[in-house]
């Protein structure tokens, strides 16, 4: 018959010794579920600079649990010409991202904020406002989802809705008007990939 006394403390032994050893590890360190992301994306913008732009980014993020926080940087190329009354030459554009976002499952969503400056070549007697690299300010959304191809290589598409807090502005004499739309929108896929923080 065996001797409740030794069972409770063999029961006691097998609880307490694993726990000291995951504490003693190096490797436990991070919190369970911390990791890091780099991510190359390629984006199709439309209102963010005065034309139709194509763009690239890449991204380093860490996430935790359910949510991930984002920096990035972004770079806009002008697809077309706006022969227009206000621009008459290609423009591009160079913004730094941020973002903190929400997971479940394969969706996530995100609130943004992005800050950039826009390059433009004016027509005529055109001219930017206080720079030759106007500056513009957005914050929006960003909604998605995630796919994993492989162990260490994820899938992601997205959509961004934005609205100009801070709009670069062409002058003719004491005139002034707004350079791009108050709303912007963009669509963009990319690949993600795993990165340790030890």
């Amino acid at each position: 018959m065996l001797n409740a006394g030794r069972v409770a403390l063999v029961l006691a032994l097998s609880l307490v010794l694993p726990a000291r050893a995951y504490a003693r590890d190096p490797r436990s360190a991070s919190p369970p579920g911390v990791y890091g992301e780099l991510d190359a994306s390629s984006m199709l913008a439309f209102g963010l600079i005065p034309v139709t732009s194509l763009g690239v980014s890449s991204a380093l993020a860490l996430r935790w649990l359910d949510a991930s926080l984002w920096l990035e940087a972004r770079a806009f190329k002008a697809l077309g010409r706006n022969d227009g009354a206000i621009l008459g030459h290609t423009t591009g554009a160079g913004a730094g991202a941020t973002s903190l976002c929400r997971h479940r499952e394969a969706v996530f969503l995100c609130y943004v904020f992005q800050l950039g400056a826009i390059h433009v070549s004016p027509a005529g007697d055109l001219r930017p406002k206080g720079s030759s690299s106007p500056w513009f300010l957005t914050s929006g959304a960003r909604g998605g989802a995630e796919w994993r191809v492989s162990r260490h290589l994820q899938v992601r598409g997205f959509l961004e809705l934005h609205l100009a807090v801070l709009r670069p502005l062409l002058q003719v004499s004491t005139l002034a008007q707004g350079q791009t739309s108050r709303v912007a929108a963009i669509v963009g896929i990319g690949l993600t990939l795993p990165v340790s923080l030890r």
